[in-house]
Order: structure tokens, then sequence, then C-alpha cells
């Protein structure tokens, strides 16, 4: 909405530059943000989300935790997965105090077709989930506990590994030998092994759990070697693309959360084990065998607190301990942070950001619970881009959130952050409250950003000061295109067809202009280029004509109109380029010089493409047609 984007104006015009070479670096995740849990693969957790969707007019909260940071795609006749021996918990807990409500336990249980054969994970091509070819199989159950009453909701199936040729399903035309499916937005369209994994529980619940790309993204090597950030479009490094991790994703009705949607709810995880191991060797061995009660060992709630402001000496207390503790074990972390004054020092050269006090990052991370309120609308959700062809990000979406000027109607009090329509230049009779992160967490936001944001900004107090660090790590975007339905996450990356950490040093985008006259009929002015590599890149195609005036020409072209062709087919087109993108085409800086030029922006993957140019109403005259780079 209109009021929205000048909010979004105003934190640009208030923002401090910050370049490549002197970025607050240190606010990001590695996935490893405490020495013991480091070592424990299966029960480190990596990332926590929480977000408001409605499906069939039924507003729902779809919770997710994703474990096993770094899981290289593909292993051979090893495998990945959830461990039998890991209680794996999402909690529903008070926003303020931390205390738990309701906790959703996950537990696995192995099993093998056989186990006379090197071939651990698959014996053959797997045509469905749990068939005679899927040799090592994992299933699930799912059970609430409130208070003393323990509920079953009911059991699923974890798919297969993204091995490549065994799992031919999860890839694109069905092939093992093509790199994994892209995100979708209609539920049919998901690959096989995803969609039926999809389990209907009780009392309307769905739950999935499965391997998935890993939806965290940021140029983590360059953050911890030295502060040394990459810069410039051909030099970006996603630390955890071409990764997998392990998700649990579970879709929870409101009409069976306690106070129902008027209300702001917290959402954390936990990883817990038996208290006793004991391990045997020799002839006569019989394996592990656990005992004891459960003790936790992971925690994860927004991201980056543990790893960017929790002191080494209590990061593995933290993980031992429940969010009803934080404000008394770890709340001086936030309100004084010393990640702030490293920024001031080191970075800002002066006290900018405000190093004491900080109930503002307070009220995010103490009691560390993810607070989404209840009360909004669907979340928005991303796509492959707001100019991707197949599928775009919801209207409104941003991925820096409330910072890029995403945000949602409230209709309950409670969250931190609910804030007077006057305070971002909206509606100044309602409340809003962010879009994404800090109020619940979506798949594929930059919490880099806007953590860093949060950081150097001061929002105790309106009017917010903010100062902006939109693109601080170079990194703008997943690896690999979210899907828009349930569950949510991405494919898992193909174990024989990926790419680490894609970097386009080399530009990915060949043959980007021809001038001539554009005729009528076979006599249009035809281009093409080629786009190579793995990785979809947004472009800017224009077409000009009226504009080259300005330079000389004569005889131009009064009035484009351009079309985008992939093969044969008509992939987008255009007359007049401010009558569909005006506002995405102006921010490349590329904006054709006439209003009756023409121009796209468009996500495109590898391929080549054609451009068509013709006059309007068949007129004839000199044209350009050109191909950029965006990003």
């Amino acid at each position: 909405m209109k009021s929205t984007a000048g909010f979004t104006r105003a934190c640009l015009l208030g923002a401090l530059a910050l370049t490549a070479a002197t970025s607050p670096c240190a606010l990001a995740s590695s996935h490893m943000d405490a020495p013991l849990i480091s070592l424990d693969h299966a029960a480190n957790t990596t990332d926590v989300y929480a977000f408001v969707v409605v499906r069939n007019n039924q507003k729902f909260l779809d919770v997710a935790l994703a474990v096993y940071p770094h899981e290289e795609p593909g292993i051979g006749p090893n495998r990945y997965g959830f461990d039998q021996n890991v209680l794996y918990q999402i909690f529903l807990a008070d926003p303020s105090t931390g205390a738990d409500r309701v906790a959703y336990q996950f537990q696995f249980s192995d099993s093998y077709k056989t186990q006379n054969t090197i071939l651990q994970a698959f014996t053959g091509v797997v045509a469905a989930n749990g068939d005679a070819a899927q040799n090592y199989t994992q299933t699930y159950t799912v059970t609430k506990v409130a208070g003393a009453a323990s509920t079953a909701l009911g059991s699923g199936t974890v798919p297969p590994n993204n091995q490549g040729i065994a799992t031919p399903k999860y890839n694109k035309n069905d092939d093992g030998n093509q790199p994994a499916k892209d995100g979708v937005g209609d539920a049919t369209q998901l690959d096989e092994y995803t969609r039926n994994a999809i389990a209907t529980l009780a009392s309307g619940y769905r739950s999935f759990a499965g391997q998935r790309d890993d939806a965290f993204y940021g140029d983590i090597n360059a953050i911890f070697d030295l502060l040394s950030l990459r810069s410039g479009a051909n030099n970006r490094f996603d630390s955890q693309g071409g990764y997998n991790v392990h998700a649990i994703v579970l879709e929870i009705p409101l009409s069976d959360i306690t106070g129902g949607e008027q209300q702001t709810i917290g959402v954390y995880a936990t990883t817990s084990r038996r208290a006793t191991t004991v391990l045997t060797d020799g002839a006569s061995s019989s394996g592990t065998a656990t005992s004891g009660n459960w003790v936790q060992v992971g925690r994860q709630g927004n991201p980056l607190f543990c790893e960017a402001f929790v002191a080494l000496k209590d990061k593995d207390l933290y993980n031992r301990t429940k969010p009803a503790n934080d404000a008394t074990l770890f709340k001086a972390y936030a309100d004084n942070p010393e990640l702030a004054g490293l920024i001031n020092a080191l970075v800002l050269k002066g006290n900018v950001a405000p190093t004491t006090n900080r109930a503002d990052l307070a009220a995010i991370f103490i009691p560390d619970v993810i607070k989404v309120d209840l009360s909004t609308g669907r979340a928005r959700l991303p796509g492959g881009g707001a100019s991707n062809i197949t599928l775009p990000d919801d209207a409104g979406y941003s991925r820096l959130s409330i910072f890029g000027g995403d945000v949602l109607e409230s209709a309950a009090a409670g969250h931190p952050f609910r804030l007077p329509g006057s305070a971002i230049g909206a509606d100044a009779t309602k409340f809003y409250v962010p879009g994404g992160w800090p109020n619940g967490r979506r798949f594929g936001e930059d919490v880099i950003d806007i953590g860093v944001t949060a950081v150097i900004s001061d929002l105790r107090a309106v009017p917010l000061t903010i100062r902006s660090a939109d693109g601080i790590d170079n990194v703008n975007s997943n690896d690999a295109i979210l899907n828009k339905v349930f569950p949510y996450t991405t494919t898992p990356h193909n174990g024989r067809n990926y790419d680490h950490n894609p970097r386009q040093v080399a530009s990915p985008l060949l043959n980007i202009s021809a001038r001539g006259v554009a005729g009528t009929g076979a006599n249009a002015l035809i281009g093409g280029f080629v786009i190579r590599g793995t990785q979809p890149v947004s472009v800017l195609v224009r077409a000009q004509g009226a504009s080259l005036g300005a330079f000389g020409v004569t005889g131009q072209l009064a009035d484009t109109v351009l079309e985008l062709y992939q093969g044969s087919t008509l992939m987008q087109s255009n007359d007049d380029w401010k009558a569909t993108q005006q506002a995405a085409i102006q921010a490349t800086g590329m904006a054709p010089g006439a209003d009756s030029d023409s121009a796209m922006v468009v996500t495109l993957q590898p391929g080549a493409y054609t451009t068509i140019v013709r006059g309007k109403n068949n007129a004839t005259g000199v044209a350009i047609v050109e191909a950029f780079l965006t990003q």
C-alpha cells in the first residue's frame, strides 16, 4: 500500500551507508551456535519458523524446525536422517514469560527392508515413498502435550533423501540427472515424494518431515574471514547454497490454540536425548543402549541470539535451559549487546548504534521465542522473486520484513512491535506488526539484514530511528525457489546435479543487444540472449524507439511493443513500460527514456531466449532491444 512504500522510502532516506568493507558482519548464523551442540548434528537446530496461513478459509499457524546443518546432497551408501534417539519438540509459549503452554513432540523410528546389503539407503529407483527400493525408511509419531494431557495426533513417513537417479521425481522432468525442481504455488504440482509425505493428522493438523534445501542464506564464510566481505553483482557467495537440512513442519489450526487468534503466541523448539548412553564393544556387543529421562541438549527461538549475543561462557547453558529462564540468565546480553559496541568501534567509527538499555532488542530476544501475532491476515510468502514469471513473490512481500515496508494489520494487542499506523505512515486509526520477523519468521527472509538493521537502529520510541543494512552481506535471496504451499520448504538438492555456494564471477548473460528497423510481420526486429550457469537471474529487457531521438537517431519507432519468448512459448510482453512494472524497472536504474518504449524485469532460468520488437498498430521504424543483468 502507498503508506507502506512511504515508510520504506523513509527508512532508506535515513539509512546509514554501510559498505562491504565496513560491514557489521558478526550478526549471522553458521548453524554452529554453541560448542557442544556442534558435535551432535542430528540434534543441532539450525532454524525455527512460524507464520500464519489461510487454507480453505481457515487460519493456521505453520511452525517448522530444521536440524542437521550442512548436509551434503547424496552421500552414497550412507544417509542423513532424524535420530530415533532424539526427542524433537516444537513449543507454543507465553510470549512475555516464555512459559510453556503446549509441546508438539516428534519421535522417529528406523527400519530397513534388508540389512544383508551394502546399499543402506536405496536398492533401486524409488517409485513411491517407503517402497521396496527405499531400503532405509523412517516413520514418526506426533503427540500434543498440554499440561498433564497427552494426545496422539497421528503419524507420518519420511520420504527418501534426494540422491539423484535413485529419486528421480524430486528433480526437473522427473530426471535424476537434472537439478531439483523449483518451488510451486499449487499443491498438485509438488513433487510426488513431497506431496505424498504430507500427513493428515487428527483435529485438522498436518505435518511433514524430511530432507529439504536449507532456506537460510548469507555469506558466512566471508563474515568469519576477518570481515572481508565480497561485493559486486557477480561475486555473491551463499555459504548455505547447495546444502540440505532435515525439516519438521507442522500446521496447527488456530481453532485448537487456547485463546484463539486474538493473541500473540511464542514459538520455539528443543532437541533432547536420554540421560544415559551405554556403549559396548567386542564380539558380543549389542550396540548403543539409552535410558533415563529426556535431557535438553539444543534450543532455538529467534535466529542469531545465541551466536551473536550470548557470550561463549553461556552458550552451552543456553541450549540446556528454557525460555522461562531467559529474563534471569540472558537478558543482560540483549540489554547491553557487545555486538553494538563492536560495530560502533570497528565499523561505524562513532557512537551510532545504542549500546545500553536496549529494550527494543530485549523485546525481540527475551524470552527467546518467536512472537507471532495470530490476529493478522495470512503472511505474504516469497516465490522466486517479484519478477519471476512462473512463481512471483506475493504482492507486498519483502525479505526485509517491516524494514522493507512489509507490514500486516493487527487486531490483537500484545506484540512487542505492534505500532500505530501513524508511526509507519499508514492508516492512523489502525495498528500494524511486521509482515515477518520479528513477527513470526517466514522461509526466505533475510534475517542477517533484518538483524543488523535492528542492532544499528533505535526502535525504542516513536518516531523510530532506522538505519538500513539492506544488502549488507551481498546475498539477498535463497539459492532455490521456495514453495508457496505446504510444507513451504524447498525441494532438497540433488546429490548428482547441484552447485555448492553458487558464485557467478563471469557474467551469466550472453548476447545482449540488437539494433535495426522494426518492420511488420516476419520483418520484426529480433534479438536473442543466453543465460548460462545453473542459477536463475533477474534480467531487464527493454525495447527503445522514441527515446533514440535524443541520441541523434532519425526514423525511430515511435511506440514499441516487446515480446519475450523461450522457444515458441511467449513468456511476457509489454507495451509502454510504465503500464505494469514501473517501480521494478525504475529500481534497476535502466528505465527507457520515453514512456512509449517497452521494458520488463524477469527472473529467468538458464537457457536461450528470443526477443521480438514490433511497432504499435503496425508502425515501423528504428529500434534497439537490449538485455541487462539487474543483480
